[in-house]
């Protein structure tokens, strides 16, 4: 709205563009967003993540989108990549006019990051302020879309990601007319492998190739010393595009999708998870980490069993799906909201709930109760069930999945000096709330339900 006023243009009070009326195949082929390929599961050595620089945004600058200039003219010039749209190339578009300052910044901020050392002291200053700039285009791009949007409009939306997918397409090609093997596509990047192109200078012919095949600003994230690429969770041999973990060259981790990222995992779990990623990538071998990893995880279990990981470290945090009325089996995260309506508070769809698992009946044990919860109850085989699931994520690559880990990790509870169990009332220190439970300590620690 600002550039609107500095260019002479009114600003309109409410929408006034409508959605242009087209076929349902149009529809279809319109609304699909950015491309996916599913990667390649397992460990991969030197591969090279290449990433457009604020790819919607450079898209928008770059072929003048703005609502305005889109034309429904199949015959036309300068027409949308399987859209049936053109581009009005006469004029300068708001959108583009407004971003264009800021991608501007955002690119040189990049290149000044990719120069600097580590010991940088302005470093961090950029950093951030390439982040900021980052979020400031991402909101933009999605403000296209917005059915409210004063400047918006559905076909300019659809139009910027029907260029991403073309531009990801040229990349891909790009890549493999040079040799490269394409490992994943994910909307705005790719990682490629080359056996004798693992150095950031190999890479700089691919990098000038692309940009001058699409005509948008590409950039090397870093080159991994090894990634893992990792399958679902019900089906392993299923690839699951954005979930993976690796190192590069310089030591620095990069982690998505799993445990270590995700905001309802217990710090704990988190926590572990994270170190042992980190004892991968201080190694020459990962394989030669493995058995201080084994040994790490021995050493919390026999801290949770015996009560030495903090009431805190156990939290977890799941967010509450819809309203409780709509539950037709309760969720754990609504089983807690249970309880915290017995005490007179309430929480709302999409607000976070932070609980313990307990044994017993109702499995939880919410955070913001006015009562504390009782340790005793806590159920551990659970903890070790989620922890054991989170290492065999991050180890199974060299061969040891969860079961594995469970069959050489788990020590004899018989082994470990239990404490004792509490001689006050069994609801005395969990408080009064229906189903919060202080068994035994041999039961809680054995995970047998009441």
């Amino acid at each position: 709205m600002l550039t609107a006023l500095r260019e002479g243009i009114l600003v309109p009070w409410q929408k006034q563009q409508a959605e242009m009326l087209k076929p349902a195949a149009d529809l279809f082929s319109a609304d699909q967003g950015g491309l996916v390929y599913q990667p390649k599961i397992g460990v991969h050595k030197n591969v090279a993540e290449i990433d457009f620089v604020s790819l919607y945004p450079a898209i928008m600058v770059h072929f003048n989108i703005s609502p305005e200039t889109i034309l429904p003219d199949p015959d036309g010039d300068n027409l949308v990549p399987a859209l049936g749209l053109a581009i009005d190339t006469s004029q300068d578009g708001l959108i583009p006019k407004a971003l264009r300052p800021l991608l501007e910044k955002r690119i040189e901020m990049k290149k000044h990051l990719a120069s600097a050392p580590s010991w940088d002291p302005y470093r961090k200053g950029f950093k951030n302020r390439a982040s900021a700039l980052k979020w400031l285009l991402v909101t933009c791009f999605g403000y296209l879309g917005y059915k409210n949007a004063r400047f918006g409009r559905i076909e300019a939306h659809q139009a910027v990601t029907a260029y991403g997918r073309e531009a990801l397409l040229r990349a891909k090609e790009a890549a493999e007319d040079l040799g490269f093997e394409v490992i994943q596509l994910y909307v705005d990047g790719l990682w490629v492998q080359h056996p004798d192109k693992t150095q950031p200078d190999d890479i700089q012919p691919l990098l000038l190739e692309i940009q001058q095949r699409t005509g948008l600003p590409i950039s090397l994230d870093g080159i991994y010393r090894w990634v893992v690429f990792v399958g679902s969770r019900q089906n392993k041999k299923r690839p699951v595009a954005n979930r993976y973990f690796g190192v590069f060259q310089d030591g620095t981790l990069k982690v998505r999708g799993i445990d270590a990222r995700r905001r309802d995992s217990t710090p704990f779990v988190a926590e572990a998870q994270m170190h042992l990623l980190e004892l991968l990538a201080r190694a020459e071998e990962p394989e030669a980490a493995l058995p201080e990893a084994i040994a790490f995880l021995q050493e919390r279990l026999r801290a949770l069993r015996t009560g030495e990981v903090r009431l805190a470290q156990l939290l977890v945090r799941q967010r509450l799906g819809r309203k409780m009325e709509a539950y037709r089996t309760l969720s754990p995260a609504a089983r807690a909201v249970l309880q915290l309506n017995t005490v007179g508070k309430t929480l709302q769809p999409g607000q976070r709930v932070p609980f313990l698992y307990t044994l017993g009946k109702p499995g939880v044990f919410a955070w913001d109760l006015p009562q504390k919860p009782n340790p005793h109850a806590v159920d551990v085989a659970r903890y070790q069930r989620l922890l054991l699931r989170a290492a065999g994520i991050v180890l199974e690559a060299w061969g040891l999945d969860e079961e594995q880990l469970t069959q050489r990790v788990q020590t004899d509870l018989s082994q470990l000096r239990l404490p004792a169990p509490p001689k006050q009332h069994p609801l005395k220190h969990g408080g009064n709330i229906p189903g919060v439970i202080n068994p035994p300590v041999e039961r809680a620690l054995r995970g047998q339900s009441q």
